[in-house]
């Protein structure tokens, strides 16, 4: 499924409420191939929940029964087709919502009294959808793909006459004739090709195209896109023609996860000429409060947050003006309204999909751990 804000608004208001709310993220490729058996993978943090609320019998008996409509969610058959799966529970609340994953997420059982939406804040920032080209001299397929999803768009093929391999048959002028005749089929067949390639990517937003064929057809296709669109290719891996269309799937994984390999690696050597030239960056969790409540950072293709790993650190949240704080006040300085606790990874994601902010999260990065996992790369000019 394709996520969007909407789609977790639902939890943004049970931010409060009775008792206590059970988040849970389960991971079903930890061995791959082979979904892990539930609970195990989260039976450590059962355990510590269990001795965190040994005093509360009320709470502990909360927990039991968030954790049970949990379980059934998990263990569902359907469950266990996807990557990963976010559940979110409060049956006190009369409350329970399931999302879904594309991804693999981290194992994680949280109890607070809202939601934990880090990682499935993250997994909707990490969205990337490609347009997927696979050709041979005369079909082809788009697809729309993501990590972990592959969707067939469209098939096109074109009537292209064999060629005559027998040494009496049909020589000279006759085979001259077809020749000419298969070539015009095949060109086209590409005109054709392109024309879907272009309407495809003004219909659907894309991050890039992956070229999937052999190597002599698309760099006949290559040369013929669009200036623009050439410049999108993320990807060109060489893939024979099958009957099936999902034969393509592990090749698409594969190049995915490539893609987005070189992506973060690109990301962080920019960032890191940003800081080295102390320019267009604002650096920390609090200059990046600062530049996202200024107005610095502006929507998608102006400037964009980095993150790493999520500190688990609170910060002060206005529940009227949504303006963050880090000394924790009980009242807005601004407003004068009442403050929230609030988890400060979580209103960081937050601020900047309400703002169209794209954001870029990184599971491992030296450069972001020295200045505290957090940058906002702001807009030239």
């Amino acid at each position: 499924m394709t996520l969007t804000l909407p789609d977790v608004q639902p939890m943004l208001d049970h931010f409060k409420g009775d008792g206590l709310m059970t988040s849970c993220y389960v991971n079903h490729l930890i061995v791959p191939g082979q979904a892990a058996q539930w609970p195990g993978p989260v039976k450590v943090k059962w355990t510590a929940i269990k001795e965190l609320l040994a005093d509360d019998f009320g709470a502990w008996e909360e927990f039991e029964r968030n954790f049970q409509a949990i379980s059934k969610v998990v263990e569902a058959p359907e469950a266990r087709s996807r990557r990963g799966m976010a559940v979110f529970a409060a049956v006190q609340r009369g409350f329970i919502r399931s999302y879904p994953l594309d991804e693999p997420v981290e194992n994680d059982l949280v109890v607070s009294q809202s939601p934990y939406l880090v990682p499935l804040l993250e997994a909707l920032c990490r969205q990337r959808e490609y347009l997927v080209v696979h050709t041979d001299t005369h079909r082809g397929r788009l697809y729309m793909a993501a990590p972990g999803s592959l969707q067939l768009l469209q098939e096109i093929e074109e009537a292209v006459p064999s060629r005559q391999h027998s040494a009496g048959e049909r020589l000279g002028k006759g085979q001259a004739t077809i020749a000419r005749h298969r070539e015009d089929r095949i060109l086209h067949y590409r005109k054709d090709l392109l024309a879907l390639i272009e309407k495809a990517w003004a219909d659907q937003h894309f991050e890039g195209i992956v070229l999937l064929g052999e190597h002599e057809v698309l760099e006949h296709l290559r040369k013929e896109l669009p200036r623009r669109l050439a410049a999108r290719v993320v990807s060109e891996k060489p893939h024979a023609w099958s009957d099936n269309p999902m034969a393509v799937t592990a090749a698409v994984t594969a190049v995915l996860a490539n893609v987005a390999q070189a992506e973060e690696e690109v990301l962080e050597k920019r960032l890191e000429e940003r800081l080295r030239e102390k320019h267009g960056v604002a650096a920390g969790p609090r200059a990046v409060i600062d530049a996202l409540q200024s107005g610095r950072v502006g929507p998608r293709g102006f400037g964009y947050l980095v993150l790493g790993p999520d500190p688990r650190e609170q910060i002060a949240r206005c529940t009227v003006c949504r303006s963050l704080f880090f000394d924790m006040p009980t009242t807005c300085p601004r407003c004068q309204a009442p403050c929230a606790d609030a988890s400060l990874w979580e209103e960081l994601h937050l601020m900047a999909l309400r703002h169209n902010i794209a954001v870029r999260c990184l599971k491992t990065s030296e450069v972001l751990a020295r200045i505290g996992g957090a940058a906002a790369v702001l807009p030239e000019g």
